[in-house]
């Protein structure tokens, strides 16, 4: 028998403290199930009753300090929406939050509270931060001339080659353009594990979910039974593929080609991607270097001041005109790229709570390993064009 008077009564308490909808979230009870397990004795009655007397329990057995901890893990709760999210969330299994909670842990519970008390300090001190947390996709003229090409690759069935100095936007580039295009899309990056054919196509296996296929015959015609007309795949960071694995996938389009469906095939990489079609092995390359229509290359020195006032529009609203020129420069240098730019924008706005100013970012550049020359005559020119 349970008291189903007490059960509204330590329930109703819950209500005031957190709201109906956070109760529900501490108690982990569905709403459709609440009015039944209030007014009758049954499995949700049993199940709310428990956790609300162990609930009770802890309070009234933990110290005032770990109290506190314990109501401000509760509303971490509910703030993430359920107690298995806000684990998950602080790297904690879900037993032992269920067991804190309701005074049941046996392992060493000062050491446990201090865990969860230093995640949902730095938690809140995030939230109590101004931390730059990014963009998404920003349509500069670089990033929408590489979205143009793959969409004409896309489009045509073709094999093509992009290549791009480091941090000019490829990869977010592709990002975009494979969750526009989700149901035709296959994005893969290979690391040097993955250099080869049989590593390209279980990459590719993995995203069509295909999986425990080891030999190449097995994987080549379980990936080609997926595979349909109107598809794409791109390979990013292609610069670490074996010439072997390149002309593997090019064949696969040639093979749609030849019954009149379409399959892209684009590789994208960094410069140094083009090692295989040097003049000594074009005639055994060349099957994939003829087939590349347009090979562009994008160069750092192609981003425009413009495509830096879209990425940074705080700096523009706040007539950062010195700050604007300077991350320019950074996005403009070969290896530095925009990648460069947006990290001391985000390192300056961390640091100075939303505020990025010319002599932060000046501090930063002279502290670490930078490229562009003259960076001193550079700042000190800003400086006078700011003041002047």
């Amino acid at each position: 028998m349970i008291d189903l008077e007490k059960l509204r009564a330590d329930y109703a308490a819950l209500e005031a403290e957190f709201g109906k909808e956070g109760a529900l979230i501490i108690t982990g009870i569905r709403a459709e199930h609440l009015e039944n397990a209030l007014n009758s004795e049954n499995d949700h009655a049993v199940k709310l009753y428990n956790f609300l007397q162990n609930r009770i329990t802890a309070y009234n057995s933990y110290s005032s300090e770990q109290c506190l901890i314990l109501r401000n893990l509760e509303n971490f709760i509910i703030e993430s929406g359920s107690a298995g999210k806000a684990a998950k969330k602080m790297g904690i299994s879900s037993s032992v939050v269920s067991d804190i909670r309701n005074y049941k842990y046996r392992g060493v519970v000062s050491k446990m509270f201090a865990d969860i008390a230093s995640y949902l300090s730095l938690n809140q001190e995030k939230k109590e931060t101004k931390i730059y947390k990014g963009t998404d996709y920003v349509p500069t003229s670089v990033s929408e001339y590489i979205y143009q090409v793959i969409r004409g690759v896309h489009l045509a069935g073709d094999c093509e080659i992009i290549t791009g100095d480091t941090g000019v936007g490829k990869t977010r580039t592709i990002s975009k353009y494979a969750s526009d295009y989700p149901e035709n899309t296959i994005v893969v990056t290979p690391s040097y594990a993955n250099t080869s054919v049989i590593g390209i196509m279980k990459l590719i296996a993995a995203q069509l979910g295909i999986s425990d296929l080891n030999r190449l015959n097995d994987l080549n015609d379980a990936v080609l039974n997926r595979l349909h007309d109107g598809m794409l795949i791109i390979v990013d960071e292609a610069q670490h593929l074996k010439f072997p694995a390149i002309d593997h996938l090019r064949c696969l389009s040639d093979i749609f080609t030849d019954k009149g469906e379409t399959m892209g095939i684009c590789f994208v990489g960094n410069p140094s991607f083009m090692r295989h079609f040097d003049e000594k092995k074009l005639p055994v390359t060349g099957q994939v270097f003829n087939r590349a229509n347009l090979r562009p290359y994008i160069k750092s020195l192609d981003i425009k001041l413009e495509d830096i006032q879209l990425l940074f529009p705080k700096l523009v609203d706040d007539n950062r005109i010195a700050e604007t020129k300077f991350l320019y420069a950074v996005a403009q240098t070969n290896g530095e790229g925009v990648r460069r730019a947006m990290n001391f924008y985000k390192t300056a706005y961390n640091m100075d709570g939303g505020d990025v100013t010319l002599e932060r970012l000046a501090e930063l550049a002279q502290t670490g390993t930078f490229r562009i020359p003259n960076i001193g005559s550079l700042i000190k020119r800003l400086r006078e064009e700011a003041v002047a």
